[in-house]
């Protein structure tokens, strides 16, 4: 997503020519959101090859900017490559935390919540040789963001709450903030003008971990009827095997006559963007004492929020940037969500003004607008 978002900004200037150095995996990913223009040109790594021979390849391209959107696994090669003189690089910040926490803790963390929490069926050894891999890796991680910091590399983050977090490790003063999702003006289609219900869309892989949708479906069957007669709710997500308890109340609150939409597959990416485009609002179910620990790692909702020019409802403790103050309501608790529910359909014409407020706010993050932020 991130790469689809730098080289539709590049692009929309016909004088660019954009080189895309990735893995054959990813160029399909990448290819299937129309990237595949003439002023495009892919650069495969073959993952059996040399690293080191392909970062040396990459310097003979006539390059005036890099991009570093993923930097994984081969840390080393990124730590010691060195692009030509005169290129600009930036480098893409996603989650904060990994670069600066100690691998250590967070494998301890991450193995804890496997084995004992989650209690997921999982190739045991599998998840140990990721956890002693990542912590090896982390010598050489911890090396390059230290150099990043120091060489002229250019920070770019997703939101300003990310800033105030990266503060504290470095001097983000001049970050560049862009977001993973941008608006496609040649693409959008608003496919909401005719629904007879409030469709309301909640983006993202569907679990418990970070989001929180128990409360959210007690408001639901508290209000059984309310929500049958005038409500969609369309979980826009793959739903993990794992969460047989989501599953369950799923299928038992769609008996009770519902409309809850669920996915048991991968959503491409077309398809999602055409599901997201109907929605009226999207609603960001986030954990609400994980909420201000998300300047982090930015939840997926907001971008969501820019691509499909849709309103939100969002936690109030929930950091947002200013852009998007005009297209938000709130919520304290989940408690209060059904009373925001009713007012949205007591009143339409608050929608009506979210979405329009939406569509303003989404055209600052079209193509031809964000390329002002990296040129």
């Amino acid at each position: 997503m991130v790469v689809n978002a730098v080289v539709k900004t590049y692009a929309s200037d016909p004088a660019n020519k954009i080189f895309i150095f990735t893995t054959q995996g990813a160029k399909d990913l990448i290819m299937a959101q129309d990237n595949d223009g003439a002023q495009i040109e892919y650069v495969l790594f073959d993952q059996e090859s040399n690293v080191n021979g392909f970062f040396e390849k990459i310097k003979e391209y006539p390059l005036d900017r890099i991009h570093y959107t993923t930097v994984s696994k081969h840390f080393k090669a990124f730590y010691f490559f060195k692009p030509n003189l005169n290129c600009k690089v930036f480098f893409h910040f996603h989650n904060i935390d990994l670069w600066y926490d100690s691998a250590l803790i967070i494998q301890i963390k991450r193995l804890y919540k496997v084995f004992f929490k989650d209690r997921n069926k999982i190739d045991f050894m599998r998840q140990i040789k990721y956890s002693v891999k990542d912590v090896l890796w982390d010598f050489y991680r911890k090396k390059f963001i230290k150099k990043i910091a120091k060489d002229g590399t250019n920070i770019v983050i997703l939101s300003e709450a990310q800033r105030f977090h990266l503060q504290k490790y470095l001097n983000a003063k001049n970050a560049i903030v862009f977001p993973t999702l941008i608006f496609e003006p040649d693409f959008y289609k608003d496919l909401s003008t005719d629904n007879t219900k409030i469709r309301v869309c909640i983006p993202g892989s569907v679990t418990q971990i970070r989001r929180e949708y128990n409360k959210l479906f007690d408001v639901l069957e508290s209000n059984l009827d309310f929500y049958k007669s005038n409500f969609i709710l369309d979980l826009l997500g793959f739903i993990p095997p794992s969460e047989t308890a989501i599953i369950e109340r799923i299928s038992v609150m769609q008996e009770k006559g519902l409309n809850i939409l669920s996915y048991n597959y991968f959503i491409d990416v077309k398809q999602f963007d055409l599901e997201l485009y109907k929605s009226d609002i999207i609603l960001s179910n986030i954990l609400l004492d994980d909420s201000l620990g998300l300047q982090n790692k930015e939840t997926a909702a907001v971008f969501h929020m820019i691509r499909g020019a849709k309103p939100g409802v969002f936690p109030e403790s929930f950091v947002l940037d200013k852009d998007f103050k005009d297209s938000v309501v709130k919520f304290k608790a989940y408690s209060d969500l059904h009373d925001l529910f009713v007012e949205l359909f007591n009143k339409p014409q608050i929608i009506k003004e979210l979405k329009a407020n939406a569509m303003k706010i989404s055209l600052q993050y079209s193509p031809a607008e964000l390329i002002k932020r990296l040129i």
